[in-house]
């Protein structure tokens, strides 16, 4: 329905608060964005009012004071695959209540006018009450992102009683099993995965995705892991990731605690796995990691922590039992002498693992300073002094064993 009185500045639009920013508020959480719902303008209104319009495929404006998102509401129509398979209507007669009825959950299907009144045409308030995640109608099955995006809104809302309805989930497998997650581009699945690694349950994303068939589909190199807490050793249960978010909000520290997971597991049982699901190729923890991480175009920065870390942590762990010559070659292979930052980078995100599959976080400590320590021990050398005495191979040489006696001075010293 066209406006009932011309639009002549910003105060003229109907526009309407929806989706996350009324969910959160009514959970009394903070910092959420605010998105509107604009109903009876169009693009050239929009821009005439100074809007700047940011979205390619849908029109989506940001506000030329506030810079909060508008979107003109839309009706979308089925027409391809995947989640940008949809012919997208956006003229001025669309309602709000059309609108609404595409969103993916009922908590994100509500709205909220410009004095307060809550719009709910699907119940969202009620299930927001009864902690239900829930579809908001048939529909849902049309956008096979959602499988994602549930699991996401699950591990984000888990700690606060949240559960997804079990319709929900058949729904969930009813696109897994259409095959249309097949569609989404490697790109987007890491997006999703990316945020939900910093959500407070992030396990609970892949529990989700793996309850509805979605894991062996998107992330197949997962499944040496178990999903219900019977894994048989400290990183062999995708529970883990939720040891981790007590120690640290990076996101690429979180992702290399999952690749240490996934590289120990595979390297520790790769006969039993290949024995049960012999449909998948035979391969070593660390390839497992490359090529979880080449299928998904997962970022350098990811990639390259997660496979030092899946290489190095154990190393670490069993510190105490290499020699002065073994610590010296491992504080080189992390970079320790010439690269401070990617040492310490590194070194702390295997501080992380540890934390994360070792109880005794005080031992862990323990080794992660004496590392320290001995980095320091080795840079201490007194190398320009060494380099009047030596020259070529011999002063590399006289340099490696006066690092070695340094490291073996400083083991001796903590011995009893």
């Amino acid at each position: 329905m066209s406006p009932t009185h011309p639009i002549q500045k910003i105060e003229d639009l109907e526009c309407f608060l929806v989706g996350g920013a009324v969910r959160d508020q009514f959970l009394e959480l903070e910092g959420y964005d605010r998105d509107w719902v604009v109903v009876g303008a169009s693009p050239e209104i929009m821009l005439s009012l100074g809007f700047v319009r940011v979205g390619s495929k849908f029109p989506v404006f940001l506000h030329p004071e506030t810079h909060d998102e508008y979107a003109l509401a839309r009706r979308e129509q089925k027409s391809g695959v995947g989640y940008k398979g949809f012919e997208v209507d956006c003229s001025s007669d669309v309602s709000l209540v059309e609108d609404l009825v595409r969103r993916d959950l009922t908590v994100n299907a509500m709205a909220m006018n410009s004095d307060g009144t809550l719009i709910d045409p699907h119940d969202g308030h009620s299930d927001l009450e009864n902690r239900i995640l829930r579809h908001v109608s048939e529909h849902f099955v049309d956008d096979p992102l959602r499988v994602l995006r549930v699991a996401k809104f699950a591990a984000r809302f888990h700690s606060k009683g949240f559960q997804v309805h079990s319709t929900t989930l058949e729904l969930m497998k009813t696109i897994v099993e259409s095959g249309e997650l097949l569609h989404l581009t490697a790109e987007r699945i890491w997006l999703e995965t990316r945020s939900a690694l910093s959500e407070n349950n992030p396990s609970i994303f892949f529990r989700i995705l793996h309850s509805v068939g979605a894991v062996e589909q998107l992330f197949p190199e997962l499944l040496v892991l178990s999903f219900d807490g019977t894994g048989s050793g400290a990183c062999s249960d995708i529970h883990v990731l939720d040891n981790a978010v007590q120690f640290t909000d990076h996101e690429e520290y979180r992702f290399a605690v999952l690749a240490y997971c996934i590289s120990s597991t595979v390297s520790q049982e790769v006969k039993q796995f290949t024995e049960r699901r012999p449909k998948l190729e035979f391969m070593d923890g660390i390839t497992t990691v490359k090529k979880l991480c080449s299928r998904l175009k997962i970022s350098a920065k990811f990639r390259d922590l997660a496979v030092k870390v899946s290489l190095y942590t154990d190393r670490l762990r069993f510190l105490d039992e290499l020699e002065a010559s073994g610590l010296v070659v491992l504080i080189r292979q992390l970079k320790g002498m010439n690269n401070v930052e990617q040492f310490l980078n590194v070194v702390n995100a295997c501080r992380t693992v540890l934390y994360s599959t070792q109880e005794d976080s005080k031992k862990v400590d323990q080794v992660i300073e004496a590392l320290l320590v001995l980095r320091d021990k080795i840079l201490a050398i007194d190398r320009a002094s060494l380099a009047k005495q030596y020259q070529g191979e011999m002063l590399g040489q006289k340099i490696k064993e006066a690092q070695i006696d340094a490291v073996r001075e400083f083991l001796n010293s903590r011995r009893p």
